[in-house]
């Protein structure tokens, strides 16, 4: 497989800039930079100095938008997200 391929095919590659992000996820780009601080620990900055999410990324931005929509706020969005990432590295016993 050719290097762009594996590129493609990472769901940690930051791939998308704000604008494709928030088509995708059917909300607007303001939407995205409110959720990310929350959301996402930190979007790639690659050149261009232009903020780009990964696919996992946009799960859990989706998601964010989701608990957004049910009226949670910005702080409990995040503690949320934390949550379920600590259950996630949790070892099953």
């Amino acid at each position: 497989m050719r290097a762009w391929q594996q590129r493609l095919d990472n769901p940690d590659e930051p791939l998308y800039t704000v604008g494709v992000a928030a088509d995708l996820l059917g909300v607007d780009a303001q939407t995205i930079r409110r959720l990310q601080g929350a959301a996402v620990q930190a979007s790639a900055r690659p050149s261009g100095n232009q903020r780009r999410y990964s696919r996992r990324d946009l799960e859990i931005l989706a998601s964010a938008a989701e608990l957004s929509k049910d009226g949670i706020n910005t702080a409990a969005i995040g503690r949320i997200i934390e949550l379920e990432r600590r259950v996630q590295r949790t070892p099953d016993q």
